[in-house]
């Protein structure tokens, strides 16, 4: 594939935009694709193990249930209608903590998941009694270990990723013929963009029609797909911006500043989200139908 070639249609309507920083960027015309380019683009494990704000993310969850976000719900929703036995195997591929694998294993399914996040998966291991079902396996340790798993999940993963079509080819060797793979990312059509979606943490943008065409290279076809409106999560990130120092070099924009008193109030933010979702639907519908998104977006596809 040529510089000039997108990654997720195979269009060479790749046009350049202003550069961020050391990276190059580029935008795909036919359907929205944007990717960040630089010799040294992939974060190193290290860099997330040990960078503050990513890893206060072990701590501002008073339990697992305050990560679930939209799109573990729609997924959970998704699967509990097509194996309402629970009778599936799980990988949730960059699993962080195994927080949503503890979710799956409290539905009955068969979950486990992987993370190069060694320090995240030691604290799911203990602290989250998952023991030996999340780990730092590579893909490719997997794939070696030959088993396969009815569905495959890849949780705002894709984005972090330099070479987004072999790095997908690769997780779809760990699927059964008949199972299927839920991927979210952030919506590059949000309607305001937080200091975490450049780089170096974020070095790609989907559309849902981009991972729907990058799928369908690879011999997937789409079986559902959905768009997140939140005021909750865009009012969150709006103001967090205002607790950060401007950092570019940051994994996410910048630190947080007085950090005693923002990982309070992060940790108060987890606790209210179920209930300030709910009372804001009425106004996330209305602009939905707007037209107005923020933040995820989930496609699911089988072959």
């Amino acid at each position: 594939m040529n510089d000039r070639q997108c990654a997720c249609c195979a269009s060479t309507s790749m046009k350049s935009i202003a550069p961020y920083g050391a990276y190059d960027h580029v935008r795909c015309e036919e359907c929205g694709y944007e990717s960040f380019r630089s010799p040294a683009a992939a974060i190193a494990a290290h860099l997330y193990e040990n960078d503050t704000d990513y890893c206060d993310d072990l701590t501002v969850a008073s339990t697992h249930e305050d990560l679930i976000l939209w799109h573990h719900r729609n997924a959970v929703e998704f699967l509990r209608s097509r194996y309402p036995s629970g009778n599936a195997a799980v990988l949730d591929v960059g699993c962080f903590n195994g927080f949503f694998v503890k979710k799956l294993l409290s539905l009955g399914f068969d979950a486990h998941g992987i993370d190069f996040n060694t320090r995240a998966v030691a604290y799911g291991q203990k602290a989250l009694g998952l023991g030996p079902r999340v780990s730092s396996l590579s893909v490719d340790q997997c794939i070696a270990r030959g088993k396969r798993f009815d569905v495959i999940t890849l949780f705002e993963v894709l984005e972090h990723v330099p070479a987004v079509r072999p790095f997908l080819e690769n997780v779809l060797k760990l699927l059964k013929d008949d199972g299927v793979i839920i991927i979210s990312t952030p919506n590059n059509n949000m309607c305001w963009r937080p200091p975490l979606d450049y780089p170096p943490h974020h070095l790609s943008r989907f559309t849902i029609a981009s991972l729907n065409a990058c799928l369908s290279g690879l011999g997937m076809k789409s079986l559902y797909a959905a768009e997140q409106m939140s005021t909750y999560e865009l009012v969150r990130h709006y103001l967090g911006t205002f607790f950060r120092a401007k950092d570019r070099s940051s994994l996410r924009g910048g630190e947080f500043k007085c950090e005693r008193i923002t990982t309070g109030l992060r940790r108060g933010m987890n606790r209210l989200r179920g209930t300030a979702n709910l009372l804001l639907t009425p106004v996330d519908k209305g602009l939905h139908r707007l037209g107005i998104r923020y933040i995820s977006q989930i496609i699911v596809a089988g072959r």
